[in-house]
């Protein structure tokens, strides 16, 4: 036949053969390479996620324990511009700005939290997959804010629904914002399956620094005058605020004066705020310079209405609990993990019994 050597019956079987041994093994070459670029690129992605100093990272000394049967578990927390901080990154000093996802992650999971409250979420997108793949038993649902100011920080609120539903649908205060580079207030409200308990949850990222003590007042204002209208018209009696106050206090008073000053805003709606017993709720550099030694503030508080009139505790986790709220150090040798590779600000949980 044309294009066919004329060989002999056995020289063609050997030649078949031997074109099948090569096409065989180029298969398993080609295989191979596949399997090491597929193992490549999720030890770079796992690399990537998990970046970060080894330090202590999230130790379950550093997280609260199980919730107990039949309490509501709230907690609130400023996630540091998640996914990452482009700022320039100081080894010597002992951070990195980027967001180790894996620490992330198994702080979310450890907070055992039926409702979280959020702020400086800056990728709405990657987020929310993170957060249910941290559920453990709880099963996530999560709203965002669309709005987040000048740097698109947005805020989010999640709720366990295996155990709260929502009522209607989430809401941006506009009115606290004042501009369009401030964020607004954003709002849910929720009811528990069990008894149809109904409460209202805000979450707050007000404006920040000392000269911003004016506006944060207006803003705090421009809340409870929003509050007491929604209280009357829908009925619903328990309301949790909660979130980054910023208040570091002005140029002349302090941050105590300041969260005194609120509490007398809020107490003209029956909002009262939790003390906090771990004492504080981030880290700072304490404006002075940049020698690796962070000082504590309180500045993410927490204000309940209602709810039986039970004042329970707050408390901090993470480097807030691991350092007591005295000065946290973090610099070459000694890198504190969460307080550069997830955020300065720590979870603040308390418990509705």
């Amino acid at each position: 036949m044309y294009g066919v050597p004329d060989l002999p019956p056995e020289t063609m079987s050997d030649t078949l053969i031997a074109m099948v041994r090569r096409s065989q093994l180029s298969a398993i070459v080609i295989a191979f390479v596949i399997l090491a670029v597929v193992v490549a690129a999720l030890l770079l992605r796992g690399g990537m996620r998990c970046a970060g100093f080894a330090g202590p990272g999230v130790t379950t000394e550093e997280l609260p324990p199980p919730v107990a049967a039949g309490d509501l578990r709230i907690a609130t927390w400023n996630v540091r511009n998640f996914p990452l901080d482009e700022r320039p990154q100081y080894t010597d000093m002992g951070y990195s700005r980027q967001t180790n996802i894996c620490d992330l992650e198994t702080a979310l999971t450890g907070l055992d939290a039926h409702v979280l409250g959020f702020a400086e979420i800056t990728d709405a997108r990657r987020f929310p997959p993170i957060l249910r793949r941290a559920g453990g038993e709880h099963r996530y649902k999560i709203a965002q804010s669309r709005h987040g100011g000048r740097s698109s920080q947005r805020l989010a609120i999640a709720w366990d629904a295996d155990v709260l539903e929502l009522v209607g649908t989430p809401l941006e205060v506009r009115e606290v914002a004042l501009t369009d580079a401030l964020r607004p207030a954003f709002v849910v409200t929720l009811r528990r399956l069990s008894d149809g308990l109904e409460f209202l949850v805000v979450q707050l990222h007000l404006k920040s620094r000392r000269e911003g003590y004016a506006t944060r007042m207006e803003q705090h204002r421009a809340l409870v005058g929003w509050l007491r209208g929604w209280i009357v018209e829908s009925g619903v009696e328990d309301v949790i605020v909660m979130g980054d106050f910023n208040s570091v206090g002005s140029d002349r008073g302090t941050a105590r004066q300041e969260r005194r000053r609120v509490d007398e805003i809020y107490a003209e709606i029956d909002l009262v705020r939790l003390p906090n017993i771990t004492g504080c709720s981030e880290y700072w550099e304490g404006g002075g310079a940049a020698d690796g030694i962070q000082v504590p503030s309180l500045i993410d508080l927490v204000y309940i209405r209602g709810f039986s009139d039970a004042v329970p505790d707050a408390r901090s986790w993470l480097h807030c609990k691991r350092a007591g709220c005295n000065p946290l150090v973090s610099r070459e040798g000694e890198e504190d993990g969460t307080f550069w590779d997830v955020s300065d600000h720590c979870p603040v949980t308390f418990e509705i019994q």
